[in-house]
C-alpha cells in the first residue's frame, strides 16, 4: 500500500469547478415523497429548496429550505409520516450556466 493519494478537485478559487454528482436515488419513504411532493412544496412562496436528508438517526428526511421564518411557520412538520427538516436559508438567487 502506498500512503499517495490521488489528489482530487482543485478548489483554490482559479476558476469555475465542474460538477457532476454521481447518480443516486433514495429507494426509502422520503425519496418517494421527494418524487411525488417537490414540484407542491417548490410551487409554496418562499420555497426555494427541497431535498432528501436525514432526521432523528436512522431516519430519512425532506429537507426544505426557505426564505424566511414566516414562511418555516406555515408548512407542515412532517408529509405522509415522513418529517419535514426545515431550514431558513435567505433568497437562494442561481446563476445561469453559460
Amino acid at each position: 500500500m502506498s500512503d499517495t493519494q490521488t489528489p482530487g478537485p482543485d478548489f483554490s478559487g482559479a476558476g469555475p469547478v465542474e460538477y457532476g454528482p454521481a447518480e443516486t436515488q433514495s429507494s426509502g419513504a422520503a425519496g418517494q415523497l421527494l418524487a411525488s411532493e417537490e414540484a407542491r412544496l417548490l410551487a409554496i412562496p418562499g420555497v426555494v429548496s427541497v431535498g432528501v436528508s436525514t432526521g432523528r438517526p436512522g431516519e430519512e428526511a425532506l429537507a426544505v429550505g426557505v426564505t424566511d421564518a414566516n414562511v418555516a411557520a406555515r408548512l407542515p412538520r412532517e408529509i405522509n409520516g415522513v418529517p419535514l427538516v426545515i431550514t431558513v436559508t435567505g433568497p437562494v438567487d442561481a446563476q445561469r450556466q453559460r
